[in-house]
Order: C-alpha cells, then structure tokens, then sequence
C-alpha cells in the first residue's frame, strides 16, 4: 500500500530546517496579479448579478419589446434565485467537506501517518503557522483546503498519488505544501468561498479566477517543498519515466510550444483545468523551480 510502503522516506527531508518566512516573503509568493484579478472578478459578478436583478424586477417593459430575451425570463429567476443562494451553497460546500473528511477520511497526527504529519508540520513550522487538521481520503477527487469554525482544514485526496507509488513523497510534500498556501493566501476565507461560488455559475469568471490562484499556491509549492518540479511533471510523465525526464528540455519544449493570439485567450477563458505547461511556465518565470 502506497501509505505504508512509500511514506517512509519523507521524514529524510525534515532534518534540515529553514528560517521561517516573514510576512513580506510570504506576500511576495502570491502571485503579482492575484489581487487585480480578484478585484475585476469580484466586480464582474457583482455587475452581473445586478443587470440580471434589474432586468427581472424593473426591466419588464423593455424585455416585452425584446421577445427573443423574453422568452428566457424565466431561465434568468432560476440563474438569479442561484447566485442569491451563493452563501447557502458555499455553507454547505464547507460543511460537506467536513463531515467527508471526518466520516471518510484518516485524520493525520504524531501517531497516524506520522511521516506525512512531519511533513506538515515542518512546512507549517517555515510558515509560521499552526498546523491545520490534514486528512487523508478517497471520498474528493482532488487535494483539497477549506475552513470551518475558524479551523483550518486539508484533504489529501488518495487519487492524487494512488496511480504513481514511486513519486509518492514527491506529490504529497508538493500538494501539502500548495494547500497551506491557499490558506495562507486566504482563499479558505468565507469571503473567497463565496466569490468561488457565484463566480463558478460564469466560465468566462471562474477560469482566470481559478488560473491566479493556482499560480500562487503553486508558489508556495515550489517554496515549501523541495521536489516541487518533480511532483508537478509526474501529471504529464506517469510513475515510470518521472526520474529520466530531463527537466531543461521539457522547459525548452514548453517555450517552444508557447502560443499567443486571440484563440488561447479565449480557450484560456473557457478552461476547467489550468493546464500543466502554464503552471510550470509561471515558476520559471518566478525562478521558483529547482533541479531535484
């Protein structure tokens, strides 16, 4: 079992200790344009969410001379009665994560998976912050972070490193590392949650919204934890072939393949998925990858 048998190795990694980063180095890993992109994404929906409102309760006259945007009145209550039920819905998100992590999950502690609570521990202890709950389940697709309570919250999901044994160390230190950047990133906050909710209802809203926030905690990734490039490639390489990937041609390959114009832009808009060639693209860039 990938638990047991490739977990011993992460405790190697403990023994040195870095300094603790202070507040300015721990700001400088948030991406440059987090905070502008937050802001218009923020503002986008708000406008939105008040044209749809406006349309509905005083634009009756001017939709009826307008028959084609008429007859979806009545899609335009259920999308509108939607984004005023965000908070409820982003409630509920932070609950259900939870109650998943505690009735399907193995909480990580001193005496349970204590390789990957070091882990934790260490990367909190170079933060300067105290260790969140961290479990491990298969009941979410995918590493996830939140809060609750004021309580502070990581999901390792199972299905991250169940298909690649080998790189076992190199993923669960790399996906540690990024969740404890999204909670120092305050995208836990209820605030973040809420934006998250209604801004998922607008593809054109989510993906650059999604896009910067991956940049960031990917930097706190490739900070944290030593392997970051290597747990990132495996994505793309698989368990076998992660090792004999030569890092400086697969950076070349991506520079290389690098499209600009109007259609990436637009593609870009519509993603669901950050692609791995921009993630690794924005730590070169950052000079945050190194050679392992």
């Amino acid at each position: 079992m990938a638990l047991e048998s490739s977990a011993t190795s992460i405790a190697a990694s403990s023994a040195t200790r870095p300094a603790t980063l202070s507040p300015t180095e721990r700001e400088r890993l948030r991406h440059p344009l987090e905070r502008r992109v937050t802001f218009l994404v923020a503002a986008l929906d708000l406008m939105l969410l008040a044209t749809i409102a406006g349309l509905l309760v005083w634009g009756a006259e001017w939709l009826e001379d307008h028959t084609f945007l008429a007859n979806y009145k009545n899609h335009g209550r259920i999308f509108l009665i939607a984004l005023l039920g965000a908070p409820v819905v982003a409630i509920y998100a932070q609950r259900r994560r939870r109650l998943l992590a505690q009735e399907e999950g193995v909480r990580v502690s001193e005496v349970q998976l204590p390789e990957i609570h070091n882990v934790l521990v260490r990367q909190c202890q170079r933060v300067g912050e105290p260790p969140p709950d961290l479990y491990v389940s298969d009941g979410v697709p995918h590493t996830t972070s939140f809060a609750w309570h004021r309580r502070n919250c990581i999901i390792l999901s199972t299905h991250d490193f169940e298909m690649c044994p080998g790189a076992f160390d190199d993923i669960v230190d790399f996906a540690i590392a990024r969740e404890l950047g999204s909670i120092c990133l305050g995208h836990t906050s209820f605030g973040n949650e809420l934006l998250r909710s209604t801004a998922a209802r607008f593809p054109f809203l989510k993906a650059p919204l999604q896009t910067i926030w991956t940049y960031s905690c990917d930097r706190y990734g490739a900070t944290l934890a030593p392997r970051a490039i290597r747990g990132l490639i495996v994505a793309a390489t698989g368990d076998l072939l992660r090792d004999r990937v030569d890092i400086d041609a697969y950076i070349a390959q991506i520079e290389e393949g690098a499209d600009r114009g109007f259609w990436p832009v637009v593609i870009g808009l519509l993603r669901t998925r950050v692609p791995l060639a921009h993630r690794v693209q924005e730590l070169r860039r950052a000079g945050l990858l190194r050679k392992c």
